[in-house]
């Protein structure tokens, strides 16, 4: 590992992404801010004529456009500044966007209740009134399934104007904890000092010496711990702004009105958090397993992520990993790959970390441009099964884009973790079958533990904390660093079982993830694994029928539910079946390993 991390400009430019894609200088952003925002207030003049089909669709191609551009003007803003935080012009692009945003809501409040002012029948009838129309068949039918919480022109309006509000507390925590935060040195393996950072943190996390994983650890969660109080403040401010929503659009809650989004139905979520909670002995048996293996007394937070089998021999760089990828989705098909490698090849990624880098990996799709991946690319295994984890959300995005008009090709959150976990799984499935020996098997095994461990467990753990937090506040109890930390330490109690040591630190870790500011969002991330389960499986042993029939959810993009675009691909998540079956398979690993380690 580098003991320095490079700036920006230090990073060559074939392993940025191509932002110039979307704009081909900041000036270029400028010039179509400005229009855009000239041009918002185009849209009053549709107003008071939507009954009238030529009027409506010209109303609603313009909505199009608009949101189009400023899809592209907020995405160029926001990925200029996550590869440098600290990039004060990137900053005030972003700021200067999210006004924008506001506005245009505002100026497209009128739309949905004059829609909904209409005849029932008249607007189930809209979508064959003209050609153009017939794209907006789903819209309508989602319009009139969310009648009861869409308000009067007028509410519409002033809610719209909150969007920058309500964003507020998410945004600062973005800034403080990737711009202002600052770790001090931890202990690297040589014995010596080295810069910590979240994007670091996990390699440290992992090491096979516990001093450098519990100086890592402890050194990280102190940091966030100093700032406890204001964490938990902006976490508040994050579900009030949730909770003001959610009452004003009349759900019976928070929770009620995230699903609503998706219509995914409310037993799914508790039945993910029932059917984890029935196999919690396989995750305490794990654990009990690693503390064995490590040879510890105790278990500590810190031992969670510390190799319990050999580590791979060997590295991937850059080239061998994107080779792998190839190989692994070979039952995706040769047009697939095409796809994915000229995006690769195109400017899609930007892979190495510097300094400043917002931490983690996304995918993120920009309508009528392409799909642009941030991460940070170390060459370990993780490393190569992080990128195509994005690649699948890209392709998914590049597939819908290419497939879909722009009012449909929008898929939902619950969709969207489906096609990321799958190319992951096919990944895991094709080094298990191509392990050249034991040791390579045990690592794999064990990558597939941790990845439910972490995928499954971790964030159905996450979403219980959630469905908690979101519960508290509309029961009118504070939210304090107290509350949010002895929760916190509660649900790990109750997920990993006695064997595992709760220790001070680890009541700082709720507020290092950020997904809580986008509430109900990670339950998604454990649904999406196990039906990627299935539909891995179903890649790899059906051939066409499966291979066509996922092919075909990857460009449905959000033309209908996600539980029927999911059924149509092969699985059915209002069922208990794939979580089920990821937990048998967990099991069976968990045997295997056991098997192994005892020859």
């Amino acid at each position: 590992m580098a003991k320095q991390i490079p700036t920006r400009a230090d990073v060559p430019a074939a392993f940025k992404w191509h932002l110039e894609d979307i704009f081909a200088t900041p000036a270029g952003w400028q010039s179509a801010y400005d229009v855009l925002k000239g041009a918002i207030g185009s849209l009053a003049q549709y107003e008071g004529r939507l009954a009238e089909p030529a009027q409506l669709l010209a109303c609603l191609q313009l909505c199009d456009e608009l949101d189009q551009q400023l899809e592209r003007l907020y995405g160029y803003a926001r990925m200029s500044s996550d590869v440098d935080t600290a990039d004060t012009a990137a900053q005030g692009r972003f700021a200067a966007v999210l006004p924008l945003l506001d506005a245009l809501n505002g100026a497209q409040a009128f739309i949905e209740p004059e829609l909904l002012a209409l005849p029932e029948e008249t607007l189930r009838q809209m979508s064959e009134a003209l050609p153009g129309l017939h794209q907006y068949a789903f819209k309508f039918q989602e319009l009139l399934r969310e009648k009861p919480h869409v308000l009067d022109k007028a509410q519409e309006a002033l809610l719209a104007r909150t969007g920058e509000l309500r964003e507020a507390a998410h945004n600062t925590y973005t800034t403080l904890t990737n711009a202002d935060m600052q770790f001090p040195d931890t202990l690297g393996e040589s014995g010596e000092q080295e810069p910590l950072s979240e994007s670091r943190y996990m390699l440290y996390l992992r090491s096979s010496q516990r001093a450098v994983r519990q100086d890592a650890f402890t050194k990280l969660f102190r940091t966030y711990l100093g700032l406890r109080h204001t964490f938990a403040s902006l976490y508040s401010s994050s579900i009030k702004a949730s909770q003001f929503i959610a009452e004003a659009r009349h759900y019976d809650s928070m929770q009620a009105m995230a699903l609503a989004a998706g219509n995914i139905p409310m037993r799914v979520y508790a039945t993910t958090i029932d059917v984890t909670h029935e196999h919690l002995p396989l995750l305490h048996r794990y654990t009990a397993l690693k503390k064995r293996l490590l040879k510890v007394d105790a278990l500590h937070g810190y031992d969670l992520y510390a190799p319990v089998v050999p580590t791979l021999a060997h590295t991937f760089p850059y080239e061998e990993g994107l080779a792998l990828i190839q190989q692994a989705l070979a039952p995706l098909g040769e047009q697939y790959l095409h796809d994915l490698m000229a995006g690769v090849r195109g400017g899609w990624l930007d892979l190495l970390e510097n300094q400043n880098k917002r931490s983690g990996a996304y995918s993120w799709g920009i309508y009528g441009v392409h799909p642009f991946i941030l991460t940070s690319y170390n060459e370990q295994y993780d490393a190569v099964s992080t990128i195509i984890h994005e690649l699948g959300h890209s392709m998914h995005s590049f597939y819908s884009s290419a497939a879909q008009p722009y009012c449909t090709s929008e898929y939902t959150i619950f969709c969207a973790e489906v096609a990321s976990t799958t190319n992951e799984n096919l990944l895991l499935e094709y080094m298990l079958a191509h392990s050249k020996d034991k040791a390579e098997r045990l690592f794999f095994l064990n990558q597939y533990l941790e990845q439910v461990r972490t995928t499954v467990y971790r964030q159905v753990l996450f979403a219980e904390f959630e469905q908690r937090t979101h519960a508290a506040v509309e029961q009118g109890q504070p939210i304090t660093a107290d509350y949010l930390e002895q929760l916190w330490l509660e649900l790990n109690a109750t997920y990993y079982g006695a064997g595992l040591v709760l220790d001070d630190e680890l009541r700082a870790e709720w507020s290092r993830i950020p997904h809580f500011y986008r509430p109900f969002y990670v339950y998604q991330y454990a649904t999406g694994y196990a039906a990627a389960v299935t539909l891995s499986e179903r890649l790899r042993t059906q051939g066409e029928p499966a291979r066509a029939a996922y092919l075909d959810y990857l460009h449905s993009g959000g033309s209908d539910y996600s539980i029927t675009l999911l059924q149509r691909a092969g699985v059915d998540m209002t069922s208990r079946a794939p979580l089920e079956t990821t937990f048998r398979k967990f099991a069976w690993c968990l045997d295997e390993l056991e098997r192994l380690l005892a020859e």
